[in-house]
């Protein structure tokens, strides 16, 4: 058992296990240990690396549950660590995007605690989404993370809400569509709009194919006005924003919708207490790149009564997301 000085020398080196996990995606180790266990050596000529420097990172893996060392230099895969190869849907995009331009902001972290605005646009003199969408092979990784990270989300936020009094369904910052696509897929009845950007929207034409039938794709800015419809579904975008901006979509959604509409919020709660949850880490991380911030149900409450709606109920899906639904005051 390590003790209190131990344990704050292992919190201090987690930047170590973060950044190693990028190295072993970028050689990609896990896809030459798909087969089975492999030699350092072996692996060291097959990725054109230095096998001493190769055998210490992965060695600082194996404890974290990445892989086995079996034999001496020699390693397997884990059944964690087989998430990360490229033939898995999986988190290896949002390793390799968190550990780049995210990674150099967080080192200003203080500045964030200190101003409270984000590190990013501090150490790159922009906004973060601003600079996504001038640099489009690190947009293009922003998009895949999202994608591994709301992997098995989507279809749970489409099977725990009933859409069958709704006609129109409105996607707010839709991205590539996938949360739209499986509302559609389980309810015939309803048509649908994928709003965004106007680079969202085009990634979304290119790769919905058949997947987004019955969809008007609409381009456009939230944070200006959103297309009409009866229902709302804004899933991991609030959380991006502060108060101030979340408010603002928030009622454009409200001026936009009829009497009765509904809006649905889906985001990942912070809980209560001291136990260790994702959601916390993430936090931090949203504070320092994007100005953003995770939420407790009570301050989504009160972003909500500040847009001139109320939270009616909050449904637990079967993955780690919950349904705010809330409606016009």
């Amino acid at each position: 058992m390590l003790n209190p000085s131990q344990q704050i020398m292992r919190l201090g080196f987690g930047f170590a296990v973060s950044q190693a996990l990028r190295v072993i995606i970028e050689l990609g180790i896990p896809d030459f240990l798909a087969a089975g266990e492999r030699s350092v050596d072996e692996l060291a000529a097959a990725t054109q690396s230095d096998a001493d420097s190769l055998y210490r990172v992965m060695r600082l893996l194996a404890p974290e549950g990445i892989f086995r060392e079996v034999l001496p230099r020699h390693f397997e895969l884990t059944e964690v660590g087989a998430a990360l190869r490229s033939d898995r849907p999986g988190p290896r995009d949002f390793v390799r995007m968190i550990n780049s331009e995210a990674y150099l902001a967080f080192e200003q972290l203080l500045h964030s605690v200190r101003t409270g605005k984000p590190a990013f646009d501090k150490v790159f003199g922009s906004p973060r989404f601003d600079w996504l969408s001038e640099h489009p092979v690190q947009a293009a990784l922003f998009q895949r993370a999202m994608i591994a990270m709301s992997q098995g989300s989507n279809e749970a936020v489409a099977e725990a809400y009933d859409f069958k009094p709704f006609t129109r369904v409105v996607d707010v910052g839709g991205g590539h569509g996938q949360l739209l696509s499986a509302i559609l897929a389980g309810n015939p009845h309803l048509s649908g709009v994928l709003f965004d950007l106007p680079s969202g929207v085009a990634a979304a034409r290119e790769g919905a194919g058949g997947d987004l039938p019955r969809t008007e794709f609409v381009a456009g800015d939230f944070f200006e006005s959103v297309p009409t419809g009866d229902i709302y579904v804004i899933k991991k975008v609030v959380h991006d924003w502060d108060d101030g901006r979340a408010v603002r979509i928030l009622q454009n959604c409200r001026e936009a919708m009829p009497t009765n509409g509904k809006v649905l919020v889906a985001e990942t709660l912070v809980p209560p207490g001291d136990e260790p949850n994702p959601i916390k880490g993430i936090d931090v991380v949203m504070l320092a790149v994007t100005g953003g911030l995770e939420r407790t149900q009570l301050q989504y409450a009160n972003l909500f009564e500040a847009a001139g709606l109320r939270l009616e109920r909050v449904i637990q899906t079967r993955g780690p997301i919950s349904i705010l639904e809330a409606s016009a005051v």
